[in-house]
């Protein structure tokens, strides 16, 4: 599981991204959003296919609090989705318009209790899976990479799933 940080600095956004585009903080702009990342991704084979599933569990909870937690639900206001890759890795950003978070709130990801709470196990989820988390600007930028795999996967395996 890796460290979460959450740094007050902004993130260094790429010169030349595979994706970035803004969406609208609405819930039904979700499976539009998951879609565009999950096929670039794949279609690039940054991802391999046995770990879709594990990528679009991170993308959900990631979208989903940017909308919902750092724009507040303000449908009017964008969620910013920035994707790239260099020869070892992918990464995804999801910036908000919001202030970021409080890290003393997320609860401790190494407490089993932890999963019984009602906030936080996003963040524990996507720790678990990703080489690297880091927020940004107080929590409202999430920067999510992983290492890109050494041979394409076709198929996914049921073992892989969440």
């Amino acid at each position: 599981m890796v460290d979460l940080r959450v740094l007050a600095a902004e993130p260094v956004w790429p010169a030349a991204p595979a994706l970035d585009r803004e969406w609208l903080s609405r819930l039904d702009a979700k499976p539009e959003i998951l879609d565009a990342v999950v096929d670039l991704l794949l279609g690039q084979g940054w991802l391999a296919a046995a770990d879709r599933d594990w990528l679009v569990l991170c993308l959900d909870e990631a979208v989903v609090n940017a909308m919902l937690h750092g724009n507040e639900g303000d449908p009017t206001l964008p969620i910013r989705v920035c994707v790239w890759a260099d020869a070892a890795r992918w990464t995804v950003m999801i910036a908000d318009q919001g202030c970021g978070f409080d890290p003393a709130s997320i609860p401790d990801q190494e407490n089993p209790d932890a999963l019984l709470l009602e906030h936080g196990r996003g963040v524990r989820i996507m720790a678990s899976w990703l080489d690297d988390l880091t927020y940004y600007r107080g929590g409202a930028v999430i920067s999510m990479s992983r290492r890109r795999p050494t041979e394409p996967s076709p198929t996914a395996s049921a073992d892989s799933a969440p």
